[in-house]
């Protein structure tokens, strides 16, 4: 193995579809991902790979061909990165408009996260970094008719209350030190 192992960067992920046109048409009118680019799979399924980002050519990939008879989705959950609580908070009006039912809100101390189903039954996550850290697992509800300023008191008050606290930086710079220290 050589000496330090070059960085990864995680950058899309690709998942099959019982109705592909159904399923890209969720996620382009519902989180507003454009299609970059679609065809034939070598392995003769069609595929459609979408992004939001000018840097990325894809950051999701749709693929035909998952079985309907399938009872079990092996994806736990498909995660987006937002910019901001305001964001959050207008996607969950997004999805109250679209109908999108069972929507979840979870203040997770070091995040903020809006879950729901689409309509393959994958769990999407969309979330938000808050500035404090604190250990995980940690569940809360969320209130996204609160003010952002209520939310960020909350959530402050939430971290604190729980052994470990420290601010999103504080623990960054941690991790920093870790993976220094600690990767191959």
């Amino acid at each position: 193995m050589p000496g330090k192992l070059p960085k990864v960067h995680f950058r899309h992920v690709g998942i099959h579809a019982t109705d592909l046109d159904r399923l890209v048409g969720f996620y382009k009118n519902v989180l507003g991902f454009l299609e970059s680019d679609s065809g034939m799979a070598s392995f003769g399924n069609r595929l459609v790979f979408m992004t939001q980002d000018v840097e990325e050519h894809h950051q999701f990939v749709i693929f035909d061909g998952r079985p309907e008879e399938i009872d079990y989705n092996p994806i736990n959950q498909l995660s987006f990165k937002l910019e901001s609580l305001a964001d959050l908070k207008t996607f969950d009006g997004v999805l109250k408009e679209a109908g999108i039912e069972g929507a979840i809100a979870t203040d997770h101390g070091n995040a903020w996260s809006l879950y729901f189903p689409d309509p393959e039954g994958n769990f999407v996550e969309l979330y938000v970094d808050s500035p404090f850290y604190t250990p995980q697992p940690c569940k809360a509800p969320l209130d996204l008719d609160d003010s952002e300023d209520e939310i960020l008191a909350t959530t402050e008050s939430l971290c604190r209350s729980r052994p470990d606290f420290l601010t999103r930086s504080q623990w960054q710079e941690r991790l920093h030190e870790r993976i220094a220290a600690e990767r191959p």
